[in-house]
């Protein structure tokens, strides 16, 4: 930029040889001061910016997009444990009928009859358990917008 300027900018000598220049900005600190102003970082044209926008605006249209994704994806997440809730009470209930059916037997219960209470405890927990984390993921994620919005 400097040489941009010295090679604009006449020396003291070239300006009292112009009498146009001389006449017009009457003293070479004038005619400095001018060339200054014409060719100051604060006088740019808008036009000429990579993106002649308001930085706030843009900044404010950054965050907001970051937030419509963090809406999007809590939305999602509470969708998940929402949709795993009626899973884990349909595994929950059938293994409490069978277990409670079983309990009313007065005799043992034979192999298959403990590998099916078995089985369906087994999936009842398995079903407690996705819809246990998948509600304490949503939890963290919606109520700790600080931690993914910064």
């Amino acid at each position: 930029m400097v040489d941009g300027i010295n090679t604009n900018v006449l020396t003291s000598t070239e300006f009292e040889k112009d009498t146009s220049l001389k006449s017009q900005y009457k003293s070479y600190e004038n005619y400095i001061a001018a060339q200054l102003k014409t060719t100051s970082i604060h006088n740019f044209d808008v036009s000429q910016l990579k993106s002649s926008r308001n930085p706030a605006d843009l900044i404010r249209e950054y965050f907001n997009k970051r937030h419509e994704a963090f809406n999007a994806k809590s939305e999602e997440l509470i969708a998940n444990y929402q949709a795993l809730a009626p899973i884990a009470n349909k595994a929950k209930s059938e293994y409490m009928t069978f277990k409670t059916k079983m309990d009313a037997q007065d005799t043992d219960l034979s192999l298959t009859q403990e590998a099916k209470l078995n089985r369906l405890k087994n999936a009842s927990s398995t079903a407690e358990f996705n819809y246990d984390a998948a509600l304490k993921t949503a939890l963290y994620h919606t109520h700790s917008a600080t931690q993914f919005l910064a």
